[in-house]
């Protein structure tokens, strides 16, 4: 995917160098904005087996109530989310400004 937005600004060319510019800093941003919504869709898949995980390791049988093992539980499966959370949004953070300085 890399090729095709490094090529885009190269085939599309018309004639003028400020305008191929302005369309290699616009498939620059596209490829920005696309790692973006991949590490988003990364991160929701990541939510969503942690909650499927939590659910399946705390919940034996639904019921009406929770136990209060089910609670303790399922309250420490949230906390482990949390810790976990907080782990790889830094680490987003970090190829972030990795890909913004470089």
């Amino acid at each position: 995917m890399a090729d095709f937005f490094s090529n885009s600004s190269e085939n599309f060319d018309l004639g003028s160098s400020s305008v191929g510019g302005t369309d290699k800093l616009k498939a620059d941003e596209i490829q920005k904005v696309i790692m973006m919504e991949q590490q988003k869709a990364q991160l929701n898949a990541q939510i969503q087996e942690i909650s499927e995980m939590c659910w399946e390791k705390c919940v034996d049988k639904p019921s009406a109530k929770l136990g209060s093992k089910t609670e303790v539980c399922l309250s420490n499966c949230v906390k482990r989310f949390f810790d976990s959370s907080i782990i790889i949004a830094t680490r987003f953070n970090q190829l972030i400004q990795r890909s913004n300085s470089g």
